[in-house]
């Protein structure tokens, strides 16, 4: 083994600079996705009133706590208390604080007025802490959300499968049109808010608490992002008005909560749990597929030099397209039999073997006829790529043991875009759909869901199968080198 270069090089040095390259690249890449998504402009809608409601909220805590806060925001430094006496003084103490908490991972960037800034940001109190992430929360709800009217939404589509509108809500918030907006497939809102209108007089009058009602589907992502912010701002109004009424009452924590926000998730248990499916399953595909061509692939090409198999073979009275063509074809068979035999297998041992028979049955997961078929369709030019490319990699090996080597960094090229399925907060956008395997991940994901995005899937199966052609080519042009064919 030592003396043998290729192994020592694929199975040892490749792995050593191409793992951290994986792992850094994968870990911004996934940092860069929370970051865009916390910075998303979201959609929410309400009556005509509750975006000033919102605001008036919003204005009643910078109110209160201007003083505290205009003390954090000299500490810190960079900002005047000129620029604290609206909201937008309470926008940038929250980017303020964004970019002081994030400068212990970049120090080597930031300037001297900054790292000083950052050290007093350590300094603060957890109660100080406290306030500048309920100026954070306030500040997002405020500057990155975009408020349409709830009358305005219409449709009489049917609802997806596995939506259903919760009973009982109130404020219009119960109209088949909002949880059609909420979940249709492009996402026109990603959630629905009830105030009551009589909401300052309830807080005036310190009544227990203060509905406020919130309508998402947990499922998709950025759905869960509107909820999250919404119930961010509640917790921080919450936060305030308790400490107002205990201490006018000289009352304990907890005695009293302000405001009461009550969720209500147009998404049914089954949809949640397929949506997990769904994260979890295209990358199993993706992988077994790939194993189910790895070792035919091998054993057609670099097994058979090896047993000097080859050139009996070439002695056909056939053309080498036609013999590459072959081989291509039985690892391909090899590919999708594979996958489809592992993913039933894996499938049934789920719900018929672990779980027991009432808790499969709570599941009640039903995927659309016409989902499976399109994320069948996939495995074709998913199978189709890995048998041409590790058909042409095992090749220009001489054994199967320097084959399996070669074939080593493809397989850790794979991971990374077939993991993207698992990454809760990744979005099918269109820029995605021209990356291969990253892709079929994606659109698995939503397929399994219930979601079908047909410019996604016409994009992704043509760069696939343009991908696919040329590996093909490649592969073929390898059969017809006499250099690469007897190599020994």
């Amino acid at each position: 083994m030592l003396r043998d270069r290729r192994t020592l090089f694929f199975m040892l040095l490749l792995p050593i600079a191409v793992m951290p390259v994986l792992m850094i690249g994968g870990s911004r890449f996934v940092k860069d996705q929370l970051k865009a998504k916390e910075r998303r402009v979201l959609t929410i809608a309400a009556d005509g009133l509750a975006k000033n409601q919102i605001t008036g909220l919003a204005n009643r805590w910078w109110t209160d706590n201007l003083g505290t806060g205009a003390g954090i925001a000299i500490r810190l430094g960079g900002l005047t208390l000129k620029d604290l006496g609206s909201l937008d003084g309470l926008a940038q103490l929250a980017a303020r604080a964004e970019t002081l908490k994030s400068i212990s991972s970049d120090s080597d960037l930031a300037d001297a007025a900054m790292l000083t800034g950052a050290k007093a940001f350590q300094e603060l109190s957890d109660a100080q802490k406290q306030m500048l992430d309920d100026v954070g929360a306030i500040s997002h709800l405020l500057t990155l959300t975009r408020w349409i009217n709830l009358t305005g939404l219409d449709g009489t589509e049917p609802l997806p499968q596995g939506v259903s509108v919760p009973k009982g809500l109130p404020g219009g918030l119960d109209q088949h049109a909002v949880a059609l907006a909420i979940t249709s497939k492009d996402k026109a809102v990603h959630a629905a808010l009830h105030v009551p209108r009589d909401l300052f007089d309830r807080l005036e009058g310190e009544a227990l608490s203060v509905p406020v009602t919130v309508i998402y589907d947990s499922s998709q992502s950025l759905s869960k992002e509107a909820y999250d912010r919404l119930e961010a701002f509640v917790e921080a109004l919450d936060r305030h008005e308790i400490g107002l009424r205990l201490n006018s009452q000289q009352l304990s924590p907890g005695f009293v909560k302000p405001f009461d926000i009550k969720p209500a998730n147009v998404a049914s248990a089954s949809r949640q749990i397929q949506a997990v499916i769904g994260g979890v399953l295209p990358y199993l595909i993706i992988l077994f597929c790939f194993f189910g061509a790895f070792y035919p692939s091998l054993d057609l090409t670099a097994g058979e030099k090896e047993r000097f198999t080859l050139e009996t073979l070439l002695l056909a009275p056939v053309s080498r397209v036609e013999i590459a063509t072959g081989k291509f074809v039985v690892v391909f068979v090899a590919a999708i039999t594979a996958a489809i035999l592992s993913t039933t297998s894996m499938a049934l041992t789920f719900t018929h073997g672990i779980l027991p028979k009432d808790a499969a049955e709570a599941f009640d997961l039903n995927f659309e006829p016409l989902a499976l078929l399109l994320t069948l369709s996939l495995l074709i030019p998913i199978a189709a790529l890995f048998s041409a490319l590790l058909l042409g990699v095992a090749l220009c090996a001489r054994s199967f043991k320097e084959a399996q080597s070669y074939a080593m960094p493809v397989q850790f090229v794979i991971i990374v875009p077939a993991i993207a399925s698992m990454m809760p907060d990744l979005e099918t956008t269109l820029t995605l759909a021209w990356i291969p395997l990253m892709n079929v991940s994606l659109l698995m994901k939503e397929l399994l869901k219930g979601n079908y995005l047909w410019d996604f899937y016409a994009i992704t199966m043509g760069s696939m199968l343009v991908l696919t052609a040329i590996v093909l080519w490649w592969t073929s042009w390898l059969f017809r080198r006499e250099t690469v064919l007897m190599r020994t």
